[in-house]
């Protein structure tokens, strides 16, 4: 993706809700797994690197089969769980030459059998993470569109702590470090605002009804579970 359209998706990222890293990256996982999901199993050297890896993380396998069509998870499936029968027929080969393999517990398990705790497109992840990050920081640079980003949700507190460790104007780094300290003492009164009218019974909800989830997404960023529940 270009630097000109990375800045395009984070100033529309700033105006919404939510961390504007976060936004983007899930936008740019989306499109990935759109991709992968054909291409997984048409194409060979594609298929191969998926086979080769064990598939996806527990992440992005469970993304992707909320993605994909049934016919198209099948494809990929059927050679994948071939792979694991053929793994399990070599470990029990090995116990019953090694009993003492089980005492090494289920890392090595887990480890014989290929399970992957991270993937390709947790490799680009990474990368794009880093790269949106960059482009944040010279946005703002910019004093307009530092009120911009003032007026949003600002960053998660993961991708803050990236920023702010790659942040070379100590001036920018200490804008966003404040904005996070002010925007947490505002969850924290809307957080007990909420537990307030709650126990009083008093459901005129206000921006205090989103507290607890606008909290979570502050602290550890992303929607996963949202997003696994709609």
């Amino acid at each position: 993706m270009s630097d000109v359209a990375l800045q395009a998706l984070l100033l529309d990222a700033m105006a919404q809700r939510r961390c504007p890293v976060c936004n983007v990256r899930d936008s740019m996982v989306f499109d990935e797994l759109c991709r992968l999901q054909r291409e997984a199993v048409v194409d060979p050297d594609t298929h191969a690197d998926v086979l080769a890896r064990g598939g996806y993380c527990a992440d992005h396998f469970w993304y992707l089969d909320a993605l994909a069509s049934p016919v198209t998870n099948a494809e990929l499936l059927a050679p994948l769980m071939d792979r694991v029968a053929d793994h399990l027929a070599r470990i029990m080969a090995d116990i019953r030459s090694s009993p003492g393999l089980l005492r090494h517990g289920a890392a090595e398990v887990a480890t014989r059998l290929g399970l992957p705790a991270t993937c390709r497109v947790c490799d680009r992840v990474a990368t794009w993470e880093r790269s949106a990050i960059e482009a944040l920081l010279e946005i703002i640079a910019d004093p307009r569109q530092a009120e911009r980003y003032v007026q949003g949700s600002g960053l998660c507190l993961p991708h803050l702590a990236q920023a702010v460790s790659t942040c070379a104007d100590r001036g920018i780094a200490d804008d966003l470090l404040r904005m996070a300290a002010e925007q947490s003492r505002q969850l924290a009164a809307d957080l007990r605002e909420y537990v307030r009218k709650w126990k009083a019974k008093d459901r005129r909800w206000g921006p205090e009804d989103a507290a607890a989830f606008s909290a979570v997404e502050k602290l550890v960023g992303g929607n996963r579970q949202r997003r696994q529940n709609s």
